[in-house]
């Protein structure tokens, strides 16, 4: 290997507290016969790796390189990669699993035995130009050519994390039905990940929760969805701390079925508990960084069930799917494009939060292939 491919640049955890870093550091290297290494086409910032920087992700240890999205060129690979080829564009899953085990069987791959979430957390992540993928016959999918470089290949990104964890633990682990009334918390890139997939399912009502007008306003584009049709969506401004009230009023003290809290702060488990009906369902994928208080005194009342947890992965081939045939609008979350040498700039402006959902960073040197002339907007 020459010179010139030992170095790369990444983006580095320094600790607790401080920005991220971007800067030079050893190429990966391949550590396991499934390894691919992937050269980095496009990644992007989450929330989860804001919670890294604030310390709330005790798994990430300082000097990691953050990242856990991400779409790739494979440049080299293990001897046991049968499924994917040197040169193939690949979305590489946020959770990565060895397809062997118990929990693999189950496709509970968040905590699949040998790996889980590895990438950006346990394991050097994708922010970088280089990235090293575990498992890669079990935790890659293939990018259809026709649209490379486009913003359908964008979208794609966002099925390895955003728009699963909004469907799968949000909406499915608590056990969405037709004609449910549904409350979001947050509307966050997550948030609105729930409510793009909720229309797959055609609840009754649907309350979505926010600070922020410009976030409540992209939510509210989204009503135009076949699936919205018969569906009253409410949009909640929580300027006055009196989301639950606005909620209550509006369900006539019933409360809602389905409650998915997408903020992962206190604040939005406390909204929780104060609008799910009695037998209802509260499920958190928020990434929780401070306990949160169950008030039992009254809570025990209402019969309710609570999930949390990771995102799994296995609705990811079925998301793409949707996003290449055009029925799931993923684009409708993506507000800014930058190059991947603009990581710190971009950290400033998701933190920021002002017009600003999901920031795709596409690799420098691939920057000028990119056809967003071509496609624009969804339509």
């Amino acid at each position: 290997m020459g010179k010139g491919d030992v170095e790369c640049n990444a983006t580095l955890f320094t600790g607790v507290g401080q920005p991220p870093v971007y800067q030079k550091l050893d190429r990966p290297q391949l550590k396991h016969e499934e390894d691919v290494i992937i050269k980095v086409i496009k990644t992007s910032v989450c929330g989860t790796d804001l919670h890294i920087l604030q310390g709330n992700v005790f798994t990430c240890l300082p000097g990691t390189r953050i990242g856990h999205e991400g779409i790739g060129e494979i440049v080299e690979r293990g001897s046991k990669v049968t499924k994917h080829e040197i040169g193939e564009r690949v979305l590489c899953q946020c959770i990565t699993n060895c397809g062997n085990c118990k929990n693999c069987a189950k496709e509970f791959y968040g905590h699949c035995v040998n790996a889980g979430w590895l990438i950006g957390n346990r394991i050097d992540g994708m922010q970088g130009e280089y990235a090293r993928v575990p498992y890669a016959n079990t935790s890659c999918y293939k990018i259809p050519m026709h649209v490379y470089n486009t913003p359908i290949e964008d979208g794609i990104l966002l099925a390895c994390d955003v728009i699963p964890t909004g469907l799968e633990v949000g909406l499915l682990d608590g056990r969405i039905k037709e004609n449910m009334s549904l409350a979001i918390i947050g509307m966050g890139p997550v948030g609105i990940a729930t409510l793009m997939c909720a229309e797959m399912y055609k609840p009754r009502e649907v309350y979505f929760v926010d600070l922020n007008p410009f976030r409540l306003d992209i939510a509210e584009s989204l009503k135009s969805l076949p699936g919205f049709a018969n569906t009253k969506l409410v949009k909640i401004h929580n300027t006055l701390d009196d989301a639950a009230k606005q909620i209550m009023t509006l369900t006539k003290n019933a409360g809602v079925d389905l409650v998915v809290e997408a903020i992962g702060i206190p604040k939005g488990w406390e909204i929780s508990q104060n609008v799910v009906r009695p037998g209802g369902h509260i499920a958190l994928l928020g990434v929780h960084g401070k306990p949160g208080e169950i008030n039992l005194e009254r809570m025990w009342y209402k019969n309710f069930k609570m999930t949390a947890g990771l995102v799994h992965g296995y609705t990811t081939q079925m998301l793409i799917d949707k996003i290449v045939n055009r029925s799931l609008p993923a684009e409708t979350l993506i507000t800014h494009r930058m190059k991947l040498s603009q990581v710190e700039d971009a950290y400033k402006v998701f933190k920021s939060g002002i017009n600003c959902l999901k920031i795709i960073l596409v690799a420098d040197d691939e920057w000028d292939n990119q056809k967003y002339n071509k496609i624009t907007h969804w339509d």
